[in-house]
């Protein structure tokens, strides 16, 4: 009879154990996780911060660029001054927004490394069918 007991303790052992390691790894992928949460959010404050220190630094220099360039301009070229620069101006905009679509379409997807390593962990559980 004793040894009727020592297979199931060693099954329930197994089990805790086999536990103890499924809650271990999911821990480890709720941990990295988290960090990459941390990172894009991070990234996303200091791109929020330089844009907006960007956009204030260009519009104060078109401003001034844009008043002298009249300035030094005669009176009767400003009109048509005024009219090239809005066209330079419209054009870098345009121009920008094309290089900032192509920013947002070519950044990592969030979460890289959370999904390779599921991935990874799938694989290796299909492996062991």
């Amino acid at each position: 009879m004793p040894q009727d007991d020592l297979p199931s303790e060693g099954i329930f052992e197994s089990l805790r154990r086999l536990g103890c390691t499924g809650l271990s790894v999911l821990q480890n992928r709720i941990e990295l996780f988290g960090v990459e949460v941390d990172q894009q959010k991070v990234r996303l404050l200091r791109m929020l911060i330089l844009g907006a220190f960007t956009v204030l630094l260009v519009n104060t220099a078109l401003l001034v660029v844009t008043a002298t360039i009249v300035l030094l301009a005669g009176e009767d070229a400003r009109i048509a001054v005024l009219i090239g620069l809005s066209l330079v101006y419209i054009g870098a905009a345009g121009g920008m927004f094309l290089f900032l679509r192509k920013e947002f379409k070519s950044a990592p997807s969030p979460f890289r490394g959370t999904i390779s390593e599921l991935n990874k962990d799938r694989e290796w559980l299909d492996s062991r069918k």
